[in-house]
């Protein structure tokens, strides 16, 4: 299972798994994803890079995750494939990766929930035996 669905009042959380912290970052993409389409219908037709800068592991998860709400709200696309690599960096973290999908077609992708943003609330990064879980709350 890479990625669940938790309750929170008037929000959803989502927590995922991954071997890596690369993994779980994408598995929580493809959550996020999940909840506003059925991203089984979406073509990677068209791809965008993606680079972010943060102090802790934490503040990049929130800040990935936002910027593929913007990326959403400023191309119309929707994203299926989100490929990721997190190193450490001076002072922090690194994130280099790209996003793939297609713009929205209200026909196929059959839109659902829309997320406005990733919220600091229940924000976690937590190095399990088996790999990472992640979770956060999202703002709908």
């Amino acid at each position: 299972m890479p990625f669940e669905y938790f309750d929170v009042t008037a929000e959803v959380g989502i927590r995922a798994w991954g071997a890596t912290v690369s993994e779980a970052w994408a598995e929580a993409a493809r959550a996020l994803f999940a909840l506003m389409v059925n991203i089984d219908a979406v073509r990677p037709q068209r791809t965008i890079p993606v680079e972010l800068r943060a102090e802790s592991l934490e503040l990049l998860l929130a800040d990935w995750l936002n910027r593929l709400i913007l990326e959403r709200d400023r191309t119309g696309c929707v994203f299926s494939e989100f490929r990721v690599d997190i190193r450490p960096h001076t002072n922090g973290f690194i994130l280099q990766g790209e996003i793939a999908g297609e713009p929205l077609d209200r026909m196929r992708h059959d839109p659902r929930i829309d997320v406005k943003a990733v919220t600091y609330n229940h924000l976690r990064v937590l190095q399990q035996p088996d790999g990472i879980r992640v979770e956060c709350v999202l703002d709908i």
